[in-house]
């Protein structure tokens, strides 16, 4: 599979909800995307995913995942 951020290669991982996918990038790291997110940053530039990517890095709690749910 691809990365939804940089389009690189990438490996799903196991999720805890069916509209969610755990995202390891070797270039991005390990972050969770819901299905509607995934659809929203498909038409994003590749900054602008970046910078979402960033974000939610920057506010995930500690010992949390990264996580792109609510983009619209």
């Amino acid at each position: 599979m691809r990365c939804i951020i940089c389009e690189g290669a990438a490996k799903r991982g196991e999720a805890e909800a069916a509209h969610v996918a755990m995202i390891r990038c070797p270039r991005c790291g390990e972050f969770e995307v819901s299905d509607a997110a995934s659809i929203a940053l498909a038409s994003w530039d590749p900054y602008a995913r970046l910078q979402a990517l960033r974000y939610a890095q920057t506010n995930a709690l500690p010992g949390r995942m990264p996580n792109l749910h609510g983009i619209a």
